[in-house]
């Protein structure tokens, strides 16, 4: 192994729900960008959290693909550490960490004769796409549909509103972004989002599930940013455009089933606060309402 001062490295902060979890590194491994990804707890309230690493797994640190680390989180809401270190002097690798929630609901339950309607307990919904409103740039008027924009284009979107159609009691969507590198305040479902018609672009967005029963479901959304391939946007973190491209497009749909894709991230970090946890969005975005 390379001598650690040749590895530059970045952290972040994510929040779990109590529960389990399996973490795994779901990149290819490269020779000559090799990137490694640990796993710390911290001492942020006083939650317990548990590793039991896989047999190539070596100090919780993830390095190849396959790399496999079960969490457990008990006595509350657990913080992680999580450090990514990449060689230096070579184009950085973009990696992805997937973390997910290990089911103990109902749902693992196998359906048998009926009892296999989907109003049972066993029976998974389908995803949902939540229905979005956007105001484009060049005089186009207010567009609806489940999917805005076309990440191909470069046809800015200035703003946004998210309707989630008969949205459950207890959970609600909040979102975020930057206009023209400014950060606005949070809103939640059926409020309005940007400055239409002022020729300013949202150069970051943000997005996160709210209210006591945010982890019964889970966030699955893309953005586009012009000149880019579609970005996963990851909850409660705030995706940043790169230098002179704005968002074009976006998709925002929910999945009603326990498991949770809590960070499957993207690298480099380029303009990510590392102290920005899942938590921080929540909490924001909820003094907003």
């Amino acid at each position: 192994m390379q001598d650690l001062k040749e590895f530059t490295f970045k952290t972040r902060l994510l929040s779990l729900e109590p529960g389990l979890y399996i973490a795994r590194y779901a990149s290819l491994h490269d020779a000559e960008r090799p990137c490694l990804i640990s796993l710390q707890p911290t001492l942020i309230g006083k939650s317990t959290v548990d590793f039991f690493p896989g047999e190539s797994v070596v100090r919780n640190t993830l390095a190849q693909l396959g790399d496999t680390l079960i969490i457990r989180v008990k006595n509350g809401c657990g913080t992680l550490l999580i450090t990514e270190y990449q060689l230096q002097g070579v184009s950085l690798q973009t990696v992805d960490l997937r973390i997910d929630r290990i089911d103990t609901s109902e749902s693992i339950l196998r359906p048998t004769s009926g009892n296999a309607d989907i109003g049972q307990p066993g029976a998974r919904a389908a995803t949902v796409a939540l229905e979005l409103t956007g105001h484009f740039a060049e005089g186009v008027s207010s567009v609806h549909a489940t999917t805005l924009g076309d990440p191909a284009r470069t046809q800015r979107l200035e703003g946004f509103r998210i309707d989630w159609p008969g949205r459950p009691a207890g959970v609600d969507l909040a979102y975020g972004c930057q206009i023209a590198g400014v950060l606005q305040p949070a809103v939640t479902t059926g409020q309005f989002l940007g400055a239409s018609n002022k020729q300013l672009p949202i150069t970051a967005i943000a997005l996160a599930l709210v209210g006591p029963r945010r982890a019964d479901y889970r966030l699955e959304a893309w953005a586009g940013f012009a000149g880019l391939a579609p970005q996963p946007l990851l909850p409660g973190e705030e995706c940043v455009a790169p230098a002179n491209a704005f968002l074009t497009a976006l998709h925002v749909s929910i999945n009603p089933g326990v498991e949770m894709n809590a960070c499957c991230y993207q690298s480099p970090w380029d303009g990510h606060d590392p102290h920005r946890s899942m938590c921080a969005f929540r909490e924001e975005a909820l003094q907003e309402t």
